[in-house]
């Protein structure tokens, strides 16, 4: 009986290094990646989980043969490039800091920054301390704060590289007592860090797009209207039936952000229904109607229309519309 079990042990553990062995075979899956990949087996993957671009969910919005969509994650242009090490990230250029200084101040207007000060000999620019309650719900600086008692700033800095340059972006964090302190309010000292790595990521990628796209626009490869379609949270869209606005976030953020932007520009709002996106409220004694729609998942169209469904005259739609993008883009 020892004999038998001692075989039988011999026998598991000699098929349990084969096994081993052959989990580092060419032809595994998981073969490591700098040893031969190429001749690695492709994943055996179920069938109906190969293709998944016509599943809606997984689909989003933007404008078909387009050179930039909403689609496009990270685009490179000829002259702008994104760079990371570590924690760091910065956008690399072949155009000297002069040429691109006009250009960081159109993005940060468009952007709404308030800005406290400009070094143009020093190429930076710091935007004004402040709370994460000043600013927009789903705005891209509210990212950048921790909470709702930090202060916060953005500063960006350019910088020479050879015959080209370098931007930098950096977020700074800091108490309200500390942020209100004349000698911290006008600090120009640029930080070694930013108190949110990601975040400021994100901000220089959305910089990449926006510069990026100005270059296409110049060399008349796309036009100011499809840019905006790229880069806005929100757009006005006017066809034979009328104006809409369309708001690219998902359904439940902008019922939300439609309510807040109506008790900011002072509608009296008297029902509403986000089971079927229908918003009731009253301009001036009118009673009129918002209906939202989702068309994707991070993208909705709004309509406004009187109490009976009537699409209202062209002026009037495109006030109350205009009003809800100011609050929205």
């Amino acid at each position: 009986m020892r004999t038998v079990k001692a075989l039988l042990a011999t026998v598991v553990v000699a098929t349990a290094l084969s096994g081993c062995g052959s989990f580092r075979s060419d032809a595994s899956p998981d073969v490591v990646y700098d040893r031969n990949s190429d001749a690695a087996r492709q994943l055996q993957v179920p069938p109906d989980l190969t293709d998944v671009s016509n599943t809606e969910q997984f689909v989003l919005p933007g404008t078909a043969g387009a050179p930039v969509t909403r689609n496009t994650l990270l685009p490179q242009f000829a002259s702008v490039r994104f760079e990371r090490n570590g924690e760091q990230s910065w956008l690399a250029f072949e155009q000297a800091p002069e040429d691109l200084w006009p250009q960081l101040l159109a993005f940060i207007r468009q952007e709404k920054y308030r800005v406290a000060q400009t070094q143009p000999v020093n190429g930076a620019v710091f935007t004004q301390w402040r709370p994460a309650s000043a600013i927009a719900k789903a705005g891209l600086l509210k990212n950048l704060i921790g909470d709702d008692e930090a202060f916060t700033r953005v500063g960006f800095r350019l910088e020479r590289e050879g015959s080209g340059a370098r931007l930098f972006a950096r977020s700074q964090a800091t108490s309200e007592e500390q942020a209100t302190k004349p000698s911290v309010s006008v600090d120009a000292s640029w930080p070694a860090s930013s108190h949110d790595p990601e975040a400021t990521s994100e901000l220089l990628t959305r910089l990449l797009t926006f510069l990026g796209l100005e270059e296409q626009k110049a060399r008349g490869i796309i036009n100011a209207a499809q840019i905006q379609s790229v880069i806005d949270n929100a757009a006005l869209q006017t066809n034979g039936s009328g104006t809409q606005l369309v708001v690219y976030r998902g359904f439940q953020p902008s019922f939300a952000a439609v309510l807040t932007a109506l008790e900011q520009l002072d509608y009296a709002v008297t029902s509403s229904d986000d089971g079927v996106g229908r918003i009731e409220f009253n301009d001036d004694q009118t009673p009129l109607v918002i209906e939202l729609t989702p068309t994707h998942i991070s993208e909705v169209r709004i309509a406004v229309t009187d109490a009976q469904g009537r699409r209202l005259p062209a002026t009037a739609e495109q006030s109350v519309l205009n009003a809800l993008l100011d609050r929205l883009a």
